[in-house]
């Protein structure tokens, strides 16, 4: 369904790459959404995530970072050891063009799933709302 649709020519993307399901995928969009505003690092990203609904169930560490890798791997972030400063060296993330497709993808596959559930609801709320 996506292959070859306006949406994959749009942001050349050759499959769609944001697949819905758990809470936990929906950290991947949230992470570039943040290093498409400047290039952070893992802990300053995790700490940002409760303003997308994360605050009652922090996402563990170690899931974050292996998105954060996987995201590299598929060459949407880049990374930079930061050894500058006091402290434990840093490695920083940076969002490159690929990621900034990504994201624009995930944007509009939230947008299509957002419809799709409004709809439901209107139309559950119609059936329902008289049997109350």
């Amino acid at each position: 369904m996506f292959e070859g649709s306006k949406l994959a020519k749009k942001y050349k993307l050759s499959k769609c790459e944001c697949p819905s399901g758990k809470m936990t995928r929906f950290v991947e969009p949230c992470l570039l959404f943040f290093l498409s505003q400047k290039p952070s690092y893992g802990y300053e990203l995790m700490e940002q995530l409760d303003r997308f609904g994360f605050q009652k169930a922090k996402p563990d560490p170690a899931m974050v970072y292996r998105t954060l890798r996987s995201l590299e791997k598929e060459e949407c972030v880049i990374s930079k050891w930061d050894t500058k400063g006091v402290g434990p060296a840093k490695r920083n993330y940076e969002l490159t063009p690929k990621g900034l497709s990504l994201l624009h993808s995930w944007a509009d596959g939230i947008t299509f799933r957002k419809q799709a559930l409004e709809n439901f609801l209107k139309l559950y709320k119609k059936q329902f709302k008289a049997k109350k």
